[in-house]
């Protein structure tokens, strides 16, 4: 779906409901050479190359998948999918840091040391090669004629990564927040209190129109963006007020 030059959004089915198959939304930016943004479970990796060629775009142009952390609803298909189209992996230090240190959990779980498929109620996801990535750092990023921003917005995990395309007025945030809600903070890696900065971050920038995140629909235009930071910042200080954070 174009939302805007340059900018494609292929969002999740489910939304903002969490309750069955997780599955993050995904972003393309076009150019000379294309951006893919989180491709998700691996299970849907065909779905979603069928939609992007719907669009009229060539695979073999995405040179770039850039995963905006580790946990498998994001990055789980990026591996493979960088093998089908010759891409490049970036995602940052602090989220493959991360992932050595235990952010491996959320694909094997650990047992004396040793890691053991999940069993139960947990599938079993591949686990990303990260010697395949490209180790991204905060500050401006170059890719073919575009200039992106980088931001570490730790929160959800100690490496998520926002990406900001000041010439097209576009965020990505991941699963620092959604439409009216932050991120969760509950699960292994997570920090309310980085949570809290990371969207203080992310609420002063101002030439930001278009805020596609990790789940949920898109955030359009000015009036859309500043509003759901009040609700976000309404959010956090209630927590706040209740010693959540």
């Amino acid at each position: 779906m174009l939302l805007r030059d340059n900018v494609h959004f292929y969002p999740s089915p489910a939304g903002l409901d969490f309750s069955g198959e997780i599955n993050s939304n995904s972003v393309l930016v076009t150019g000379s050479k294309h951006v893919l943004i989180d491709p998700g479970l691996s299970k849907r990796w065909e779905e979603l190359k069928e939609k992007i060629v719907a669009d009229g775009i060539d695979l073999s142009d995405i040179g770039l998948i850039f995963c905006t952390h580790s946990h498998p609803d994001h990055a789980e298909a990026a591996c493979r999918a960088a093998t089908e189209l010759g891409a490049d992996l970036l995602m940052a230090l602090a989220e493959l840091d991360f992932f050595v240190q235990g952010g491996a959990i959320f694909y094997y779980r650990t047992e004396e040391g040793v890691y053991l498929p999940i069993k139960g109620n947990f599938p079993v996801f591949e686990t990303p090669d990260l010697n395949r990535f490209i180790k991204g750092f905060p500050g401006p990023f170059f890719f073919a004629e575009h200039k992106f921003r980088l931001f570490l917005t730790p929160g959800h995990t100690p490496g998520c990564m926002s990406l900001h395309w000041p010439d097209r007025g576009l965020l990505v945030t991941g699963d620092v927040y959604f439409p009216g809600t932050i991120g969760s903070v509950e699960l292994f890696g997570g920090s309310p209190s980085s949570m809290y900065r990371s969207v203080r971050l992310l609420s002063g920038l101002q030439d930001v129109d278009l805020v596609l995140c990790g789940h949920g629909g898109p955030l359009e235009g000015r009036q859309a963006v500043e509003d759901n930071y009040r609700a976000l910042m309404a959010e956090i200080e209630d927590k706040k007020a209740k010693g959540v954070i």
